[in-house]
């Protein structure tokens, strides 16, 4: 990696890493935000054309979904709207079971296509996982899909990449959302009920089989996409006699309860993709640890396979609270990514982060209590380790100083109004890479 750039999205997430030879791995694209106000343009427009002509002249350009969620989600289709062969590799995350073998997000992604109205957001989110392999595959082939879970690998710039997580089986699921997917399939499971339900439960089992078989290609095979799309078309015809179901309300309850959509919700971030560099030797500036939204039981999860530096790191859920791990206090980071906006519901971004002696770049500063306490940013008291010559505060730093400096570091964070340094309280300034 040569450089990395964090595009302010607002509430979102959209990180490009660059190759030496002008490849591209774009990790995330989406946002919460209709528009960002940095530049006063609509997300939409922010990704095609303006963040979709800003690596036209790269090649080749890969992308890897985290997770299914709208902040790090809808700009992919945005951009490929444009673009059908933008990208030459997606990366998407597999579908893990828990110690039973059961897929259980893909489960409750079923319930709610089937028993839900698909004009809550709360439903498109919920279903998107289920559409994707087809709907990319018609957009941009078959051949540029991958499904990526634990211990899988793959290769950017010449560096290797390993993925942490989520692992394939045993994957530790809540109590909550383990009840709420099996209270679901008790009130389906009368030998009473007419035939439309026993029908649904079968078609649900073949359809997170096929599912699964078809995240075990890489890349992914057309002949399976198209056995999984079938199966959800099937799925669809029976939709008008399942809603009729004296069960069907008590589906919908579950479903719409505030609790499960929190766990339903946890339990995306907690099964995202979390991976990092392969390392070749002693540490070196490839070292980087991309989060997604991980939860802190998802870090834990995978502590032993962390190293003890990283040049890079990306704060997991927006840098949230609720997403801080006490391993981020115990390792040691060069340079901090946090992408967060103005999104009350998200949370503040956690006041540990700014105790850390690394380096931070950060998309806003909305959310930082920090900011809004000093009125300044916390790197003007931080030491930057790649200034030329030697160490000094990120304030020497020329692509600080001036708008025709450089960055050293190779990071900056980027808008519709320009390039910024990682002093959050600065002007943007157009940058020189």
């Amino acid at each position: 990696m040569k450089w990395l750039e964090l595009h302010n999205v607002e509430y979102g997430e959209c990180v490009v890493l660059g190759g030496a030879h002008k490849d591209i791995l774009m990790v995330d694209c989406g946002s919460i935000n209709q528009k960002i106000r940095e530049g006063d343009l609509a997300f939409s427009s922010y990704v095609n054309p303006t963040l979709y002509r800003r690596y036209s002249n790269c090649a080749p350009r890969s992308f890897l979904l985290t997770h299914f969620h709208r902040d790090h989600l809808c700009g992919l289709f945005r951009i490929l709207e444009t673009g059908p062969d933008y990208f030459n590799r997606i990366f998407l995350p597999a579908a893990p079971c828990d110690r039973s073998g059961r897929p259980l997000l893909l489960e409750f992604a079923l319930f709610v296509y089937a028993f839900l109205s698909r004009q809550t957001d709360y439903s498109q989110v919920n279903i998107s996982a289920l559409k994707i392999f087809d709907r990319l595959a018609k957009i941009a082939g078959a051949d540029r899909i991958f499904a990526l879970k634990a211990g899988d690998s793959f290769v950017f710039d010449d560096v290797t990449y390993d993925v942490l997580w989520p692992r394939e089986q045993e994957f530790p699921f809540s109590d909550l959302f383990t009840a709420a997917v099996e209270d679901m399939n008790v009130c389906l499971s009368s030998p009473f009920l007419p035939q439309c339900a026993r029908d649904f439960m079968r078609l649900k089992e073949q359809f997170c089989a096929d599912y699964a078989a078809c995240c075990r290609t890489a890349p992914l095979c057309q002949e399976n996409i198209d056995r999984v799309a079938a199966v959800l078309g099937r799925i669809e015809e029976l939709i008008p006699q399942l809603l009729l179901l004296p069960s069907a309300p008590d589906i919908v309850e579950i479903l719409s309860r505030p609790t499960t959509r929190t766990a339903y919700s946890d339990q995306l971030n907690a099964a995202g993709i979390i991976f990092q560099n392969r390392r070749t030797c002693e540490a070196s500036f490839d070292d980087i640890l991309m989060t997604g939204d991980a939860t802190p039981e998802s870090m834990d999860a995978v502590a032993d396979r962390l190293y003890d530096h990283y040049y890079i790191l990306k704060a997991p859920h927006h840098g949230t609270a609720s997403a801080w791990s006490h391993l981020f206090s115990e390792i040691s980071i060069a340079h901090l990514l946090i992408s967060n906006g103005d999104y009350q519901q998200g949370g503040m971004i956690a006041p540990e982060y700014v105790d850390l002696p690394a380096v931070k770049h950060c998309t806003n500063c909305s959310a930082c209590a920090w900011y809004r306490g000093s009125g300044c940013s916390c790197n003007r008291m931080a030491c930057c380790y790649e200034l030329p010559g030697k160490p000094g505060l990120t304030i020497k730093c020329p692509y600080c100083q001036t708008p025709s400096g450089f960055a050293p570091c190779g990071i900056c964070v980027v808008s519709a109004g320009g390039e910024r340094s990682c002093l959050c309280d600065d002007k943007p300034a157009q940058g020189n890479f």
